[in-house]
């Protein structure tokens, strides 16, 4: 994760992002575990039907699952974090690992924090398919470790 804004040609997002995989991938499930080091404001999630990458990205639409270190999470349609579908305590905290989990099938979603379900959902988004990726709310340091894809 890149934990300073580089120098840009193109407009890019206020958030990290890496995506990953096929951007035909439509029933998926993202499992990674993560770690946020800045204590307080760090955020990660792992999203799934991520719809642009590159100079694009900044407006990318899927679904977007976020925890935080200040003990909550938020499931968002984009990449921004402007369209919420749920949110709540998750419990989670800086420097400490945890195993988030999404998977998008049809038109729900649904996210599991160390095998425990967390939220389900319906998907109402454009975003029908699209790549997976893993990214932080800001430029700032976290780790993410054992990430797996499954994909029909």
């Amino acid at each position: 994760v890149v934990t300073q804004r580089p120098v840009t040609w193109a407009s890019d997002a206020d958030q990290t992002i890496s995506v990953i995989g096929d951007h035909r991938w439509q029933n998926v499930t993202v499992t990674c575990d993560v770690l946020m080091e800045a204590v307080g404001t760090a955020g990660v999630f792992i999203a799934a039907r991520v719809d642009k990458g590159g100079q694009s990205v900044r407006g990318a639409k899927g679904v977007f699952f976020w925890v935080f270190a200040d003990g909550t999470y938020k499931v968002t349609t984009d990449l921004a974090g402007q369209t919420v579908l749920m949110e709540g305590k998750s419990g989670t905290r800086a420097l400490a690992w945890y195993t988030v989990s999404l998977t998008v099938k049809g038109q729900s979603a649904s996210g599991t924090l160390d095998g425990v379900a967390l939220w389900n959902v319906a998907v109402t988004s454009s975003s029908k398919s699209g790549w997976a990726a893993v990214g932080t709310r800001a430029f700032e340091l976290a780790q993410f470790d054992n990430f797996s894809v499954l994909a029909d």
